[in-house]
């Protein structure tokens, strides 16, 4: 058997679907401002989509006792900071798209951010000396 501790006060699960939703801001963002040159298009398409994918991931754990994965909301939140810097690398020419990329990248930074420094304080499952019989 485990023992588990579970913080009751924890937002993590809804700031990780609110990262989710804007890693899919980010993907149809490429669709909506077209940016350019074509990098920038398929960056925002992968890393969007993966900051969707394990943001998401991190918002259904969220209920399970051992709570927000720690490793994937630190994956997120440098995938964050690589969308503030991606337009800069890239020179995207289209403002609107740069500063969709800018802003987006810098709240999913910020809130993934949040998570990882919220989640390592969580203590896991650990086993117990006494063993279970049936």
């Amino acid at each position: 058997m485990s023992e588990t501790t579970r913080r009751d006060d924890d937002i993590g699960g809804y700031v990780s679907a609110a990262t989710a939703l804007i890693g899919g801001w980010i993907v149809v963002g490429a669709f909506v401002f077209a940016p350019i040159p074509a990098a920038n298009f398929w960056n925002d398409v992968v890393v969007g989509a993966a900051i969707g994918i394990i943001a998401g991931y991190n918002a259904l754990q969220a209920d399970d006792p051992e709570g927000i994965n720690t490793g994937a909301a630190s994956l997120v939140a440098l995938l964050g900071l690589w969308m503030v810097v991606a337009p800069f690398l890239f020179e995207t020419t289209g403002a609107a798209s740069f500063w969709s990329d800018v802003i987006s990248g810098a709240l999913v930074a910020v809130l993934a951010g949040y998570n990882a420094y919220r989640s390592r304080g969580v203590e896991r499952r650990t086993p117990t000396a006494d063993a279970e019989t049936r």
